[in-house]
């Protein structure tokens, strides 16, 4: 051994020491696992500092009838059940419609509104919380803080002891140890969140019917992405619950083994509770409707192209589109005093290779045109830019991209997109309204092509009334049974 390796080591011998002091008791299974040492009320510190800035990035509490007030309810129920009593929970609302639900340290859990759409019940809302509580209850947090620890001293060490390509590859072993160790924290929070559902009388099969209707919700996302399905079934660290097939037999079995009297599940009570609530974009972030994207607050609209499936997001409005084409409109980061011309040219332009160029009127609006080659790791694409000076303080712009194999069939559609970005007035803007969850009850001779048909969306209407109802493709309607639509809001 060398002089600088024992060097090495032995500075490292305090540290290693000072972890061994981490460890703690996992209150759920009572086995010893590592935390490095981060306690309760450091994660209660946590959690108090990051709340508002979580809430403020959800944009806000989400205000409806009283169901802040029943989450926080429905949260605490379980929460006095759970392994870790000494934590004072928080349950927050959050006024997304991504489909979401997550804790932070200190026994902060949220829920978003896309998620309290998704659920058919209470017991699947019940069923969320418990997953939660149970990534609080197993210590997950800190020992996430620990394992990052170790991880951290693994790539200095090697560093120190190998040099650069050895720290590369500590880098890639504890990326590696990191995604297993989700893997864990994953189907234990499962295990918790059946066990507290039990105990709690719900339905203990509620968790597995909860997390089929996420994995059925994400393969309708992928394929409105033109994307493959069948994807999702493999253990996607990324995702922030991933749904595979798997996950969803290991449920199932989960709930075999419990065995609850008159098990709550709380379909009707649920259903009233979400009756006329929001679905989809809030008005603060434009909405669709039909294939029109209206924006009433910043005064815009704009008809997307056919066939394309939108993607409202907070800094833009995505589109898909037949063979991998794309859209993408937004707005730009900073005003421009120039020409819309040079702005094309000196700004949005700069350093890609832009051809014809062009200036033009669109609806009383500066416009600028330019095509240019866009090279992806999906391949080489034909590019349309189009900007527009709204006002003196905005400049909007869409970005269509279309396989070299498709730029003339789908010219025209961007022509039309192009042409129809219009300023909104006051009045026309008063008058919109966004979607809402309406609930309704079957009668005879409702179908579900008839029930779907009738929702106001552009694309997958069938696939969507489906997946919203947990009904599989041979599944019919009985009269007389609750089930959710929407529709624009009264």
């Amino acid at each position: 051994m060398t002089a600088t390796r024992t060097i090495a080591l032995l500075l490292a011998l305090p540290v290693f020491a000072g972890l061994m002091s981490g460890c703690a008791r996992n209150p759920a299974t009572g086995s010893p696992v590592f935390t490095g040492g981060l306690t309760a009320a450091e994660e209660r510190q946590i959690g108090r500092e990051n709340h508002p800035k979580i809430v403020a990035e959800f944009s806000g509490e989400y205000s409806f009838q009283d169901l802040q007030a029943y989450v926080e309810g429905l949260g605490q129920k379980l929460a006095r059940i759970s392994d870790r009593k000494e934590i004072n929970f928080r349950f927050t609302l959050l006024n997304s419609d991504i489909i979401n639900a997550f804790a932070v340290p200190g026994g902060y859990i949220y829920v978003t509104r896309g998620l309290v759409t998704l659920a058919d019940n209470e017991a699947q809302l019940a069923g969320v919380l418990a997953h939660e509580i149970g990534h609080v209850a197993a210590l997950h947090h800190a020992r996430r803080y620990g394992s990052s620890l170790v991880a951290g001293i693994g790539v200095l060490a090697a560093g120190i002891l190998g040099g650069e390509m050895a720290a590369r590859a500590g880098q890639l072993g504890a990326v590696t140890a990191l995604q297993s160790f989700s893997r864990e924290h994953e189907y234990e929070a499962d295990d918790l969140g059946v066990r507290y559902l039990a105990r709690a009388g719900y339905d203990p099969g509620a968790m597995a019917g909860f997390l089929r209707k996420l994995r059925a919700h994400s393969r309708l996302e992928k394929q409105r992405r033109g994307e493959d399905p069948d994807s999702i079934d493999q253990f996607n660290y990324l995702a922030t619950h991933p749904a595979p097939a798997a996950r969803v037999v290991r449920a199932e079995g989960l709930a075999a083994k419990e065995n609850v009297r008159n098990p709550r599940i709380g379909r009707d009570e649920y259903l009233t509770k979400i009756d006329g609530m929001l679905f989809g974009d809030d008005p603060a972030q434009g909405f669709l409707h039909g294939r029109n994207f209206l924006h009433p607050q910043l005064r815009f609209a704009f008809e997307v192209p056919k066939d394309f499936s939108v993607f409202n997001t907070k800094s833009a409005v995505l589109a898909f589109g037949p063979d991998r084409s794309r859209m993408i409109f937004d707005r730009a980061e900073k005003p421009y005093s120039g020409s819309i011309r040079s702005y094309m040219e000196s700004v949005w332009g700069r350093g890609k290779s832009l051809r014809d160029i062009r200036t033009r009127t669109v609806n009383d609006m500066e416009a600028a045109t330019a095509s240019a080659t866009a090279r992806t790791n999906e391949g080489t694409f034909d590019a349309k830019l189009v900007a527009y000076r709204f006002d003196d303080k905005a400049i909007y712009r869409f970005l269509f991209l279309a396989p070299r194999n498709r730029t003339t069939t789908l010219a025209a559609d961007f022509e039309a997109t192009t042409a129809s970005f219009r300023k909104l007035g006051a009045a026309e803007a008063e008058k919109l309204k966004p979607l809402v969850v309406d609930i309704e009850t079957v009668r005879r001779g409702d179908t579900v092509s008839g029930l779907a048909n009738r929702m106001p969306f552009d694309d997958f209407r069938i696939e969507r009334f489906r997946v919203l109802n947990g009904l599989s493709e041979k599944d019919g309607l009985k009269a007389g049974e609750r089930i959710k639509t929407v529709t624009f809001g009264r």
